[in-house]
């Protein structure tokens, strides 16, 4: 078999292509975001984040199916099973097109209802519904191409999502902002995106077929044996999806309803900022998720150990490094980015919120893990407790410190990643022990890190220059200590290496 030296050769070019393709839209958002928050206001603003979040909302509510591609057609190539990758493929782009469909019908249909919610002024409401309609074409159009996307990464070409995902990202961005720059508004806006999404559906069909085998044709069929070996996987992933979507996306919505809109702005700026800087660890981290699945597959527990702990140890140290420089001088970037009166509203609502990344980030490989194994129903069960766990505080805190209180809500989310790592201490042989320690040095070495970086910053006494001076320092700790853990040797697999403090049993 020669797909493994076909995996190794396309690592490099996964990680480059997903790194930059992922940077270029976080880039494009921190140009434009003050361009539209001028051009619209805090009001109108908040109603175009809350329908870019259900776009986004609703390419990861697909019943796990995405997911299940990505395991199985892996699984499947690594195992010479073959034969089975065409009915998945068939089974899931027949799940995808009727979710897709229903989706965006409820979305238009329903559309007054949820601008009755989000408005009391007619006027208002009009705008909010017609908005809420022309919104459901590039939901379903982007929903589709994860189907095509996730074929892709299924083998080990996770370049080719990251480019098409991040354009269409990229260009709905820019077009939104020429737009209003040119004197349109919202609607025209949101018409702008149904374009860049039917592009970006054109270039995921035409990507998954160079990535597919020339035997393999998409078509609209249905195995029902197959569906039932795997419909147990796919139905708890959805379960875990969906309830980690709600959190992620619906939540503005739910803001909106609550604290009104402009609290929406308030909270999804920092919120934005933040995610989009630790959304470089989820695009990283699943690069590994097909090889994950593959060492189940093939019991190869040595090297997923191994990897387990390297992967781990990498995305800490990429988080710990976010964080500090998010709370250090985050404040600083929303006053020049934005304006001096914003940053009083959203300075401690970032630093929140980076506290809370820095603990989910260092979750996310062992979501992976998980998935891998097949172990949906634990991810699922994870996210359930979590979810309605954060709704229950965002409410009560949310009442009692606006957004800020709905930022404190987000650490209830976690609340039930201990079994993650009570499981993978069993079935991988990574300890919790070796966790918290890995957990408390990172938190330690961030915090000294933080105090240095505070003296710098008192003695250089300007916004502009703390901010180049600790991106400059923080891009040079990610340097070296990336270049130190990647190096490191290991002799039990998967030439890696862990440090003898962090050591565990194999």
């Amino acid at each position: 078999m020669d797909e493994v030296p076909v995996q190794l050769k396309n690592a490099r070019k996964n990680v480059i292509f997903s790194g930059f393709g992922y940077a270029l839209p976080l880039l494009a958002a921190l140009a434009t975001i003050p361009i539209m928050v001028g051009a619209l206001g805090a009001d109108l603003y908040g109603l175009y984040v809350i329908c870019t979040s259900l776009i986004g909302f609703m390419t990861l509510v697909d019943l796990g199916i995405g997911q299940t591609v990505i395991k199985y057609v892996a699984e499947y190539e690594a195992t010479n099973k073959r034969a089975k990758v065409q009915p998945v493929l068939n089974v899931a782009l027949l799940i995808y097109l009727l979710i897709g469909l229903l989706s965006a019908v409820c979305l238009f249909v329903f559309s007054s209802n949820l601008a009755a919610a989000l408005y009391d002024d007619p006027q208002k409401q009009v705008l909010a519904h017609r908005v809420l309609q022309i919104t459901a074409f590039p939901l379903f159009f982007s929903y589709m191409n994860q189907f095509f996307l996730n074929v892709c990464k299924a083998y080990h070409r996770f370049d080719l999502p990251a480019v098409v995902h991040n354009s269409g990202n990229l260009g709905g961005i820019v077009l939104a902002s020429v737009l209003l720059l040119l004197g349109y508004g919202l609607q025209e806006v949101m018409w702008g995106y149904v374009v860049i999404q039917g592009l970006a559906l054109t270039a995921g069909y035409t990507a998954c077929r160079h990535v597919l085998p020339a035997t393999i044709r998409l078509q609209l069929a249905f195995d029902k044996k197959l569906f039932d070996e795997i419909v147990s996987f796919s139905f708890y992933t959805f379960i875990g999806n969906f309830v980690s979507s709600v959190a992620a996306r619906a939540d503005k919505l739910f803001i909106g309803m609550i604290l009104g809109t402009e609290a929406v702005t308030y909270y999804q700026i920092p919120f934005t900022i933040a995610q989009m800087a630790n959304g470089i660890i989820h695009a990283l981290v699943n690069i590994a998720f097909p090889r994950f699945s593959e060492m189940f597959a093939t019991d190869n527990k040595q090297g997923l150990l191994s990897l387990y702990r390297k992967v781990g140890q990498v995305m800490s140290l990429i988080s710990m490094v976010i964080a500090v420089l998010l709370i250090t001088v985050g404040g600083n970037f929303l006053a020049l980015w934005i304006s001096p009166e914003f940053a009083q509203h959203a300075t401690l609502t970032l630093q929140i919120i980076a506290l809370y990344f820095f603990l989910h980030s260092n979750t996310v490989t062992g979501y992976w893990v998980l998935q891998g194994g097949g172990e949906a129903k634990l991810t699922a069960l994870i996210a359930v407790i979590g979810t309605v766990s954060y709704f229950v505080g965002m409410y009560y805190l949310g009442e009692h410190y606006a957004h800020n209180g709905v930022a404190f809500a987000l650490f209830l989310l976690l609340l039930a990643v201990p079994l993650q790592y009570v499981w993978i201490a069993r079935y991988v042989g990574h300890r919790v022990v070796e966790y918290i320690v890995q957990l408390v040095i990172f938190a330690v070495l961030g915090y000294f890190m933080l105090y240095g970086l505070e003296i710098v910053n008192d003695w250089l006494n300007n916004h502009l220059l703390e901010i180049l001076v600790d991106g400059v320092l923080g891009l040079l700790v990610l340097i070296v200590g990336g270049y130190w853990l990647l190096k490191r040797k290991d002799s039990e697999g998967e030439g890696f290496e862990t440090p003898p403090l962090l050591k565990g049993r194999s």
